[in-house]
């Protein structure tokens, strides 16, 4: 975060922050060690931003801060840390520090401000040499601000005073982990604007900043009031990366875009698939542009980072549908996808090369959403296929090779409605899940299915996993080392109620013998995430190493009635325990005006997760894209 002094009519003067807590040991008044104050290039920090304004007003934003490198400055090796939005109004800004074995030193930054380099520049924020509270950090007197404030021509001056000291040791829990031992610094400024045309102008501020050995800073809270006006600035750190350490969840950024042109049609492109190979990711979608209609990849690596394009078909198709499919081995990619050509699968190797050009493999004329995971040599494709009388679950079996094995009936479905199944491979066979019922009854329930590997369907009469009341639609499954999770969109507790009502996600786990153990069908599950809005039934869940992780779309347009929107998500422990706290893990930022945040998919590598969504811009002149964020576990230092 940006070391400031908030200072009185819009004037930053610098500084440093922190925030909250309460502490249990003695003040440590000598100072801290140098390891909290990590400088590496490359680390970069991440914060959420709540500010008050004068008049109670609350912006909240996020603040990326990374250290790009080194600058000579004042004839001294400055580290750079570049913050990319440290006001909320976008704009960058560029501070320098230097780091001995004395101090960790503000020597300026390149913000319009040059007078405020020219009062604080060498102004130690900490001192490692046993000296921090023994003299004051800034004592200037008289100071020429070089700025006309009160509009008679000639610059106002200031008198300000910094002093700091260390109150003690705690620990804090934050959205980018938990973290013991942090040092909580309080500075004290107090100072006096005097005006060249008469009057003086009263300053003082308490900043709080809470720092965490090897980690930096990860909470500041800055306190300001310039005569009769006080504002309030909390900073709490979401997500880190620090000599390979890293934690939370990191900002979004555009995948894929320029995939259709801008409406109200989330269809177009549709939901977006990606898997994991356990070194990079492969995100799937199409694009109906001008230039025609066509299938397409991108490979991701686990830190980000955009590496490949891929033509999964040419752009000439007539027609294709939304919501492609995507599992992998280890060494390829399979892609189940539905156009003119019907279900069909293409296989990508790990390396970025098509295996099987377009449109590869046949798998059912009438085959539509499908749902693909691999186990054991074997990919089970599971698919909707809709029947004038009664809609079916049918799966078939394609090995690593490409070679397709018979369809076969899994079970029944919803009659006339597009229901898409889920698949996951449990170590030993697949587990399919999937809603069952009536289309024109609000009755519709979430069953389950075994499938081995060999390709016989273990359980002919469903799993019954959910038949609380209401509706329970749009299942999803991952599994642990030991069972399984399936999460779906639950209406039991808004029976009645039009769907522009909330909605509620639960879950159960499920063991590989087929037994349903949290509670009866009836009445049980685990709630995971209660009084989210109608968007709710747009989810997806990944089993991420250590536990689960399940994300959803929440609201519709920003600033959209029943609560915040976004795509938000929680982390699920095998045990069913939660965290965090509602609303959840903000992983997205709000959408901007005229745009909706559609079908959340995840993938993990490792113990990280990368979650990517539909950016459905509806803006006129605008176009569609795929946006994504690396989730990492939280920390815990």
């Amino acid at each position: 975060m940006r070391q400031q002094i908030m200072v009185l009519l819009g004037v930053l003067l610098a500084g440093c922050g922190g925030g909250g807590g309460s502490g249990s040991t003695p003040p440590q008044m000598t100072g801290i060690p140098e390891t909290y104050y990590p400088v590496l290039t490359g680390t970069d920090w991440v914060y959420d931003v709540n500010a008050v304004a004068p008049d109670s007003s609350v912006s909240a934003y996020i603040n990326e801060m990374q250290i790009t490198g080194t600058k000579l400055v004042a004839g001294a090796d400055a580290w750079v840390f570049r913050e990319s939005n440290p006001s909320g109004d976008g704009v960058a800004v560029d501070s320098y520090y230097a780091k001995d074995a004395r101090a960790f030193v503000y020597l300026g930054d390149n913000s319009s401000a040059d007078w405020l380099n020219s009062i604080i520049r060498q102004m130690d924020f900490m001192r490692f040499d046993g000296t921090f509270s023994q003299t004051p950090l800034l004592d200037r007197k008289n100071a020429d601000i070089a700025t006309d404030l009160d509009g008679d021509g000639k610059s106002e001056r200031i008198d300000i005073k910094v002093t700091g000291v260390v109150e003690g040791y705690e620990t804090l829990v934050l959205g980018a982990g938990s973290f013991s031992n942090t040092a909580r610094i309080r500075y004290d400024i107090a100072g006096t604007l005097t005006l060249s045309a008469g009057g003086s102008v009263p300053i003082t501020e308490t900043v709080h900043e809470w720092r965490a050995n090897g980690i930096g800073a990860i909470r500041q809270t800055v306190q300001a009031t310039v005569g009769t006006q006080t504002s309030t600035d909390t900073s709490d750190l979401r997500a880190v990366s620090v000599n390979g350490v890293k934690g939370g969840v990191f900002p979004a950024h555009d995948l894929l875009t320029g995939l259709a042109s801008a409406d109200s049609d989330a269809t177009r492109p549709g939901r977006p698939a990606l898997s994991s190979d356990g070194t990079r990711y492969l995100l799937v979608s199409n694009s109906q542009g001008a230039s025609g209609r066509q299938w397409i990849g991108q490979f991701i690596a686990a830190d980000g980072t955009l590496q490949q394009n891929i033509a999964l078909s040419g752009a000439s198709l007539s027609s294709l549908e939304g919501a492609p499919a995507v599992a992998s081995d280890g060494n390829t990619h399979l892609v189940v996808m539905r156009d003119e050509a019907g279900l069909h699968a293409q296989r990508v190797s790990s390396a970025g090369g098509l295996l099987d050009t377009y449109p590869g493999a046949i798998l059912a004329a009438n085959g539509r959403f499908p749902a693909v995971a691999y186990g054991n040599g074997q990919y089970l494709v599971a698919y909707y296929n809709y029947g004038p009388v009664q809609s079916t679950i049918r799966g078939l079996l394609v090995s690593s090779s490409g070679v397709v094995g018979a369809d076969f009936l899994i079970g029944t479905a919803i009659s006339g409605y597009a229901d898409i199944p889920a698949v996951a491979f449990d170590g030993r066979d697949f587990i399919v899940a999937w809603e069952t019922g009536s289309s024109g009854l609000p009755d519709h329930d979430i069953v389950a299915a075994r499938v081995n590997t060999a390709g016989a369907l273990l359980d002919p009469v469903p799993i019954s996993v959910s038949t609380a009341p209401d509706m329970q639609f749009a299942p999803r499954i991952a599994c642990d080392p030991v069972n399984c999770l399936i999460t779906w969109t639950d209406r039991r507790n808004y029976v009645g109620l039009n769907y522009a009502a909330p909605g509620d996600m639960y879950g159960t786990f499920i063991t590989r013998e087929g037994v349903v153990l949290n509670g009866p069908p009836a009445s049980g599950g685990l709630p995971l995430a209660l009084g989210i809005t109608t968007n709710s039934g747009d989810s997806s869940l990944v089993y991420a190493a250590s536990g689960y992780v399940l994300a959803w779309s929440q609201g519709a347009y920003v600033n959209s009635p029943g609560g915040p929107t976004g795509v938000y998500a929680r982390r699920i422990g095998t045990d069913g325990s939660v965290s965090p706290a509602a609303p959840g893990l903000a992983v997205s930022g709000a959408p901007q005006a005229s745009t909706r945040l559609y079908y959340p998919a995840l993938a993990s590598i490792s113990t990280g997760t990368l979650a990517v969504w539909l950016n459905n811009s509806e803006a006129m002149g605008d176009s569609k894209s795929i946006r994504g964020a690396l989730m990492w576990p939280p920390l815990s230092r």
